[in-house]
């Protein structure tokens, strides 16, 4: 996608929804927004190399290990430092945030579209030719995602209570 990306962020962006903020170019946030994938205490799978790189590249392979090991999430403020969010607006109210999304928008549509593209495409260059191949995390989301682990763990988060982890 050659366009800017912006993710509004005004709550829990967990799991799934961290995932797809962390795939857009700028995460703007609200003051009471968290970030994670808590994934080590909820079903037990496993980030894609491609989503773990994304997440690698923002906050750094500590905090990356920090968060998946311990399952925590980041606070709004805690989220600016570590490079995952972009911004954090100083209100709790939705239109003010609406407001900052929108003016961010517009501030970046009014600049040279080529240099904006090309920016876009040359840090996905950049990132692309670090990154190991698409199948390099095949094993391991298999190891996950078939394990008696991961199938306990969706029954217990479908009963709201917190799994048993056997290691297989």
């Amino acid at each position: 996608v050659a366009k800017p990306t912006i993710a509004r962020v005004n709550g829990v962006a967990v799991g799934g929804g961290c995932v797809i903020a962390i795939a857009c170019d700028l995460r703007i946030c609200g003051p009471g927004a968290r970030f994670g994938v808590p994934v080590a205490r909820t079903l037990g799978n496993c980030l894609s190399a491609a989503n773990c790189a994304r997440l690698l590249d923002l906050v750094g392979p500590a905090r990356l290990k920090d968060l998946m090991f311990t399952a925590r999430l980041l606070d709004a403020t805690e989220a600016l430092a570590a490079g995952l969010a972009t911004r954090v607006v100083d209100s709790d109210d939705a239109d003010t945030l609406d407001r900052v999304v929108t003016e961010t928008a517009l501030t970046i549509a009014a600049n040279a579209p080529l240099t904006i593209s090309a920016t876009k495409e040359l840090l996905r260059r950049l990132q692309a030719h670090r990154r190991s191949p698409p199948t390099v995390d095949h094993d391991l989301i298999t190891a996950c995602y078939t394990s008696n682990d991961f199938r306990g763990a969706v029954d217990a988060f479908l009963a709201k209570r917190r799994p048993v982890w056997t290691g297989r």
